[in-house]
């Protein structure tokens, strides 16, 4: 059985630069038999709530990873890093980009 994550729900939450913000959420996930903690960085690059409507921020990182892990502290470092941020943003879009064509 997987160790179970102390807190899930939103973990950590701070403004960006310009507008928008980044999250860390962590969520129990099935895995066969298992629940599992499972933690995502998020970028709501949209600063005003009613633009947020209906829309998925992207994630930029992700992890099987509780709240109590090195997997855990390496996704918060990449979420205390504006400039991890940008990489994270720009790998994204050059995927997209990718699959578009």
């Amino acid at each position: 059985m997987a160790k179970r994550n102390s807190r899930i729900g939103r973990l950590y939450e701070r403004e960006l630069p310009g507008g928008g913000f980044v999250a860390i959420d962590v969520s129990v996930v099935t895995r066969g038999e298992d629940a599992v903690p499972h933690t995502r960085v998020s970028v709501e690059r949209r600063s005003e709530a009613v633009r947020r409507s209906g829309h998925v921020p992207p994630v930029i990182a992700e992890a099987d990873a509780g709240d109590s892990t090195t997997e855990f502290s390496d996704l918060l470092r990449i979420a205390r890093d504006n400039v991890a941020i940008a990489r994270a943003l720009l790998d994204l879009e050059s995927v997209r980009e990718e699959n578009v064509v």
